[in-house]
């Protein structure tokens, strides 16, 4: 995790110290999923590998354990929405860039998707959390303290899983390979503006680097949980499943890396490259000429 937590500080750094890499568009969704990957991280993450290290949870109270379960729950689900959200706008902003240039389209296609999703996340895992009623005792020496009140309600709990998690990973997925197929397809066309070439080519690849991310780790959970749900589904299956689940974190602590590494700006900054600056010869000369 120090990795992930040293790029994403690079790239708070970055956003408070650079004024256009701040201000860039296309840059704001990035910045924004880094944020709420390094609280994960901080808030979360942190809880799981302190119950991993002593065996239960450092404050054994039905509370604390209900707030565990709630972050776990909002932060995995709203990292992949946010991350198809990312993905769908790296879409427009390549192939319908005058779907986002006026502040009234960019209110509408970016920040009241970005907002409507954090709310409707937050009261879902709210009343999911603290105020669905169940008969489960909470363990403290297991994750997320057992069994949760969630997962006691098969419907809810589907739903749950279905949308709120697996189909924006679906979106990333297949937006991800929609967007390459289309690059490829129409490149000599694009290739014509080379600036705009230059510019589309960092943005798909920022996204490709996540997307490769999302079909390591997610593909195979995918296939097991939609095997375990319509076909087959038993005790060794939800053991798979839950210690599968385990990878999706790996996911998330990868992205901020991503996001450094495959931002060129931030790239360039790292390794203190800087432009030569231009020599002027006959001074130069002239001033060995004195010398000698």
């Amino acid at each position: 995790m120090v990795p992930s937590i040293l790029c994403a500080l690079y790239v708070i750094y970055n956003v408070i110290k650079i004024r256009s890499f701040r201000k860039r568009f296309q840059n704001q969704t990035l910045i924004i999923l880094v944020c709420v990957i390094l609280l994960d991280i901080i808030c979360n993450l942190s809880i799981t590998l302190s119950f991993y290290g002593h065996g239960s949870i450092g404050i054994q109270t039905i509370f604390f354990c209900e707030l565990w379960e709630f972050l776990d729950y909002i932060f995995a689900a709203i990292i992949v929405w946010y991350t198809a959200i990312f993905t769908l706008e790296r879409y427009m902003l390549v192939f319908y860039s005058n779907l986002l240039r006026s502040p009234k389209q960019k209110l509408i296609f970016h920040y009241v998707p970005i907002i409507t999703i954090a709310v409707y996340l937050f009261v879902f895992y709210l009343l999911t959390t603290f105020v669905l009623v169940c008969s489960s005792a909470f363990t403290y020496n297991m994750h997320l303290c057992g069994i949760q009140c969630l997962d006691q309600q098969n419907a809810v709990s589907t739903f749950n899983w279905l949308f709120n998690i697996l189909f924006p990973v679906f979106v990333v997925i297949v937006g991800s390979l929609l967007l390459l197929v289309h690059v490829l397809w129409r490149r000599r066309e694009m290739q014509r503006n080379l600036g705009n070439w230059s510019k589309n080519w960092r943005m798909i690849v920022q996204l490709l680097g996540i997307a490769i991310v999302y079909v390591i780790v997610w593909c195979p959970l995918i296939c097991i949980s939609l095997f375990s749900i319509l076909f087959y589904h038993n005790d060794l299956i939800d053991q798979i499943e839950h210690y599968m689940y385990f990878t999706s974190y790996l996911c998330n602590i990868i992205i901020p890396i991503v996001a450094v590494f495959l931002t060129p700006e931030l790239m360039q900054k790292l390794r203190g490259r800087t432009r030569p600056g231009t020599i002027d010869i006959g001074s130069v000369t002239i001033r060995q000429y004195s010398n000698n």
